[in-house]
């Protein structure tokens, strides 16, 4: 190759040249579909129940208009999906929130928290304010304590809405901190946002883990077969059978000098009991016999699970 630089023209052609035999920039060719992958068992199960989420928050939405309606005035409650988030971020926002808790078949917690000027609305309505302006700050205690008929109302809607989706018992544990964070405990939370517009603003979460969204898998109901049963199903099954007379390691080099006449021994004598495998197992011991003409082997015990021969 020479050492004299390039002249320009033969730079811009080289660098074209380059640039028409590139692949092509700026993502992924139109008739090729994206797909996430999830990389974790957690956040498979995740994607599996966030869809089950936001169905419960949607079938919630309908409910809890009519709820909070008789206690905060004339509002609009409307599910904002459900997402996957880290539970790490949740302590700070539901401690300013009206939360409560419910299990539902004994498969976890979900817990509910009620945030924004809607708690301390309904708390003036309580106390017999007939307009109520936005306070532009996080509910007080007085108010969260006000709000527990209003949340307590929204509640039984929830419930009734989990019953369209599955019909399963509920419980109401006591939502105590530790509580709380035992019910949203680990990486992967579920989190659906219900916004409330209207006479009163605010936001609603249900937060849960994905194993208690998930519908419970059904099982098949199993009968226990008796003996008889299962050797009839079982007897035409083949097991394939192998009397083993004795095995030896011998080298390469000894290998190569087999031929006709030949002799090796065995590690055995001649009435030794010869091991038998049933598919692979050791089932029996026994002894070769000769009978009709042809070489037999005859059962002479049974092998018993740590013993050697008989």
């Amino acid at each position: 190759m020479s050492d004299l630089s390039l002249d320009p023209q033969e730079l811009e052609a080289i660098q074209a040249a380059i640039r028409q035999g590139a692949p092509p920039s700026g993502g992924l060719p139109d008739n090729i579909d994206v797909v996430p992958l999830a990389l974790i068992a957690a956040d498979r199960e995740a994607q599996v129940a966030r869809p089950r989420l936001g169905e419960l928050a949607q079938r919630w939405a309908r409910r809890l208009t009519r709820s909070l309606r008789a206690f905060v005035g004339d509002v609009t409650v409307d599910a904002m999906g459900a997402e996957m988030i880290d539970a790490s971020s949740l302590t700070d926002d539901l401690r300013t929130m009206w939360v409560a808790l419910i299990s539902p078949g004994g498969r976890g917690t979900l817990a509910v928290g009620f945030g924004g000027d809607l708690v301390e609305a309904a708390a003036a309505r309580r106390c017999g304010a007939k307009a109520v302006t936005s306070a532009q700050r996080d509910p007080s205690a007085l108010a969260l304590r006000l709000f527990t008929p209003v949340g307590e109302a929204a509640m039984t809607s929830l419930e009734q809405a989990w019953a369209e989706l599955e019909r399963t018992p509920f419980e109401r544990p006591l939502s105590t901190p530790d509580a709380v964070a035992a019910a949203i405990g680990g990486e992967t939370v579920l989190a659906a946002t219900l916004r409330v517009s209207g006479a009163a603003t605010g936001r609603v979460r249900l937060l849960a883990r994905p194993s208690v969204i998930m519908a419970p898998v059904e099982r098949n109901q199993t009968v226990p077969a008796d003996s008889a049963t299962i050797a009839a199903a079982l007897g035409a099954v083949p097991v394939e059978v192998r009397v083993e007379i004795a095995t030896i390691a011998i080298k390469l080099s000894e290998l190569a000098n087999f031929g006709p006449g030949s002799q090796f021994a065995l590690p055995v004598f001649i009435d030794d009991p010869m091991p038998i495998y049933c598919g692979g197992v050791l089932k029996a011991w026994g002894r070769p016999v000769v009978t009709r003409g042809v070489i037999a082997v005859e059962i002479a015990a049974v092998a018993v699970a740590g013993r050697g021969h008989p």
